[in-house]
């Protein structure tokens, strides 16, 4: 029994850009995928001092856009895109070896690339 669950999946790509920078970020996993609903967390790690980080979101055939950046100094400051997306925020581990952009309850038009860059 029973019919099953339709779910629907968002797929997340976290991906980089930048060649000079290719060995100093790099996202945790290639691709994630999430129930939709649920909290989304994608993550970058790197491996150079960077000033920030910033998290980009790209669509197919589109511009990517700015999200949010993260300094990183010694209280790390979230700076937000114009206007904000209120449903993102950003953080850095403990050691400093890692960025991630955690999305609260997530939708469908949340699948896209979502890149790092320093």
């Amino acid at each position: 029994g029973g019919t099953p669950m339709l779910l629907c999946y968002i797929l997340l790509i976290s991906a980089l850009v930048g060649a000079t920078l290719e060995d100093d970020i790099t996202p945790t996993s290639p691709e994630e995928y999430y129930l939709e609903g649920s909290r989304v967390k994608i993550s970058c790690n790197y491996t150079v001092k960077a000033n920030n980080l910033q998290w980009n979101r790209q669509y197919p055939g589109s511009a990517p856009k700015f999200l949010l950046l993260l300094t990183d100094t010694a209280t790390p400051l979230v700076v937000e895109a114009t206007p904000p997306y209120p449903r993102m925020t950003a953080k850095l581990n403990d050691e400093r070896t890692r960025v991630d952009l955690e999305i609260s309850s997530a939708v469908v038009t949340d699948s896209a690339l979502y890149y790092c860059a320093l």
